[in-house]
């Protein structure tokens, strides 16, 4: 087995593990956070197992996905080291699948992945904080501080993410909140039941944070803003669409972000990369080089409530 996992248990550690050859999540272009292996216990379950990659700080992962496991939103965890972020997960059957834009179209979906979202808000878990729009800055001085310049389709992003840090400042209580934008990081199964995965973005946020980080990978593909974000926060209200909006302008930049971080770690890697940097680009700055920014930005200081 690997010696990445030989701080299981005993009878976790004695299992045959055999490498996926994949990440936990398949996203090189994000950062894969990491590295899982498959095994088979004496009674026949499959089960996963998880640790963080070295230059991954997502030891705190396996406690969200434990939380995300208790509300009955996510897999079966079985073993958690909090300290080292190993964790060992129950393997999903073959009837589940990957959320995609078109399996989210299906009657019922994107409300049964809001209220995946919504029990883990309401789930009370002992998270640590997590402001996405902090994060970004924090890279983009570092980028700064490296004398690294950033691409100009980035640039128009970075100076306006002041003013919508600012508009989003002040807002509702920090819940748990999962903050992942990627489709990938639901999992789709029978009878429309949904599971959440990942779990590296997780933290005590802004719901609407939450909200945003959703919407934005939901709108305009799959269901237009308006009624996505209805969907997703129970009730239209125009101030707190607008506030989710921009916490989605800023999730695309991170999300942004982390992917030229991701570059410079594996310049190599041949998935994806290129075309999604290239999506995520054009999503984060449509609102920006529109104008819309300025009508989101004023809209939402009138308030979320």
């Amino acid at each position: 087995m690997s010696a990445r996992l030989s701080g299981l248990p005993d009878e976790w550690a004695s299992l045959d593990w055999q490498p996926t050859g994949i990440g936990a999540a398949l996203l090189s272009w994000q950062g894969a956070s990491h590295e899982s292996w498959r095994a088979t216990t004496a009674a026949g379950v499959g089960v996963i197992g998880k640790a963080p990659r070295p230059h991954a700080a997502a030891s705190a992962a396996a406690v969200a996905r434990a939380a995300a496991s208790r509300a009955g939103v996510g897999p079966r965890m079985l073993v958690v080291d909090a300290a080292s972020g190993i964790s060992v997960e129950e393997a999903l059957g073959p009837d589940w699948r990957v959320a995609t834009g078109l399996r989210l179209q299906a009657p019922g979906a994107v409300a049964a992945v809001a209220a995946a979202r919504r029990a883990f808000r309401e789930s009370g878990a002992d998270l640590p904080p997590r402001d996405l729009g902090a994060e970004a800055q924090a890279m983009i001085d570092g980028f700064a501080a490296a004398g690294a310049e950033l691409p100009l389709t980035i640039a128009p992003l970075a100076v306006v993410l002041p003013r919508v840090r600012a508009a989003v400042a002040g807002g509702p209580a920090p819940m748990p909140c999962w903050l992942s934008s990627e489709m990938s990081d639901i999992q789709l199964g029978p009878d429309g039941a949904v599971l959440l995965t990942g779990g590296t973005t997780a933290g005590l946020a802004d719901p609407l944070a939450d909200v945003g980080s959703l919407l934005t990978e939901l709108a305009p593909t799959v269901f237009p803003a308006e009624e996505a974000f209805e969907i997703i926060w129970g009730s239209p209200h125009a101030g707190a669409l607008a506030r989710a909006r921009l916490w989605g302008v800023i999730v695309d930049l991170w999300v942004l972000l982390r992917a030229m971080q991701a570059h410079a770690l594996d310049p190599e890697s041949e998935v994806g990369y290129p075309g999604y940097l290239m999506f995520r680009t054009w999503h984060a700055e449509y609102p920006v080089l529109t104008g819309e920014i300025d009508a989101l930005i004023m809209r939402a200081e009138e308030g979320w409530e």
